[in-house]
């Protein structure tokens, strides 16, 4: 499905389990929504807020994934393959994670997702 979700607002949004293959998500609010089991595949995650929400299960491949989190993200089980960079809030601040970082980082949180390089 090639939905575009493009400056949609899913806060709390409850999106279990659904198929967001190459879609679009620029601008997007879904703070305190539930991906579990999603699959997001070659989809396009940009300035999208998912502060509190819940990611576990989902499985990401090839997706740009700038989005911004916090410490009550759910990673678990996440996996696949994704393109940084991730902005992390923290009590302490803001922090961008990306490459080998966010590679390392992830599984901290009980994701398996590796990390790719951009090329060019």
């Amino acid at each position: 499905m090639r939905a575009n979700l493009d400056d949609a607002v899913l806060r709390g949004a409850v999106l279990d389990g659904a198929d967001l293959v190459k879609a679009s998500l620029y601008g997007v609010d879904a703070s305190a929504a539930s991906l579990r089991g999603t699959r997001l595949m070659g989809a396009s995650l940009i300035d999208v807020d998912f502060r509190g929400s819940d990611l576990s299960q989902a499985i990401v491949r090839e997706n740009t994934f700038k989005v911004t989190v916090d410490e009550t993200t759910n990673f678990t089980g996440m996996s696949g393959t994704l393109f940084g960079p991730v902005q992390l809030i923290t009590q302490e601040g803001k922090k961008e994670i990306n490459g080998t970082e966010l590679e390392r980082w992830l599984p901290k949180l009980e994701g398996n997702v590796q990390v790719l390089e951009r090329r060019g």
